[in-house]
């Protein structure tokens, strides 16, 4: 839904069929469906491209603002999921440690964390996995106003 509200009017699954089967096209179908009629959507065209007129050129982001990962130990139901998609393909910022009395703990490692989201994403439980904003004393700064850009200091 989120790829259609950018824009997308064809999505595809790969890592869904082969975790859960074909069985997952059902499930995204009916999910679909159940979500459009919660919005009172009745077609697709409604909401493509509806969230387009709130991107933001990646010119005019902050490059100084950062966020990192939290997870509510209390709400995680230890899929290490989370870890999985970190160790294997991210920065190795989420650890795993067995529990004295049982089960695995998971922790974000703050000072490793690049705030990619990904962890987020892939976490099955809404609201276990968090991504909170770090206060920082750098001020806002854009892409064309950063020093490690090389148009800028080209320009110089």
């Amino acid at each position: 839904v989120e790829f259609m509200a950018l824009g997308s009017n064809a999505v595809q699954v790969c890592t869904a069929a082969m975790i859960y089967g074909f069985r997952v096209v059902d499930d995204l179908i009916d999910g679909m469906s159940q979500w459009m009629d919660d919005k009172g959507y009745t077609s697709v065209e409604q909401f493509t491209r509806a969230a387009v007129p709130q991107v933001s050129d990646w010119n005019e982001l902050n490059m100084n603002f950062d966020t990192k990962a939290v997870i509510n130990p209390d709400n995680c139901i230890e899929c290490g999921r989370c870890h999985i998609a970190c160790e294997d393909t991210s920065h190795q910022a989420i650890t795993m440690t067995d529990k004295p009395e049982g089960g695995r703990l998971f922790e974000v490692v703050d000072e490793e964390c690049v705030g990619c989201n990904l962890c987020y994403h892939i976490c099955p439980v809404p609201d276990c996995i968090t991504m909170e904003p770090v206060k920082t004393d750098k001020p806002p700064m854009t892409w064309p106003e950063h020093p490690l850009n090389p148009m800028r200091v080209a320009a110089e």
